[in-house]
């Protein structure tokens, strides 16, 4: 028995140095390999609906220069300085100021922007459906206390209007005017 015991002894201790070499190794990970099933491309999406892009209040320009066919006034409607008050129907008010000979600043212009196309126009008197001059078409949509610079027409001549309007042509409707003072 002595024998089979060192036997076992001995194969324990081959074993036992055999092992102390070893050391885990990381199972090496497989490359991948091309397979024969294509990759799947995105379905088409119906193209979204064209929103359409709100245009903007128009910016103020400078009033331009005289040209040659149309020379600077040496005077206008009224007296530069005068001011007339707007206040209406839709929201509209604001205050309309001769600033120059061939200028009208509205500061402040308000208007809901609902209803027909109107536009603001000077006339003398009540005289709404004859304006002496048309000085801007109006945008149908919401004007919040926004500056307008409107040019006024050389052709226009002293004493020829004394009332700045917003006017609706379609329905013949005074939506506000105010006279000048």
């Amino acid at each position: 028995m002595a024998s089979f015991t060192r036997l076992i002894a001995l194969a324990l201790a081959i074993c036992m140095l055999s092992l102390t070499g070893c050391s885990s190794q990381p199972t090496p990970t497989p490359l991948p390999t091309a397979t024969a099933t294509p990759t799947p491309q995105p379905s088409a999406t119906p193209s979204p609906t064209a929103t359409p892009i709100p245009s903007s209040t128009p910016k103020p320009t400078a009033t331009p220069f005289p040209t040659r066919s149309e020379k600077a006034p040496g005077e206008t409607f009224t007296k530069v300085g005068n001011v007339a008050q707007l206040k209406g129907e839709h929201g509209i008010t604001g205050k309309a100021v001769v600033a120059g000979l061939q200028t009208i600043i509205i500061q402040g212009f308000t208007f809901d922007g609902k209803g027909p196309r109107a536009d603001i126009r000077l006339v003398k008197g009540r005289d709404y459906q004859n304006p002496v001059a048309i000085l801007l078409e109006l945008e149908q949509h919401p004007y919040e206390g926004v500056l307008l610079l409107l040019h006024i027409p050389s052709s226009v001549k002293p004493g020829s209007a004394d009332t700045i309007a917003v006017y609706c042509p379609e329905t013949g409707q005074v939506y506000a005017s105010g006279t000048f003072h």
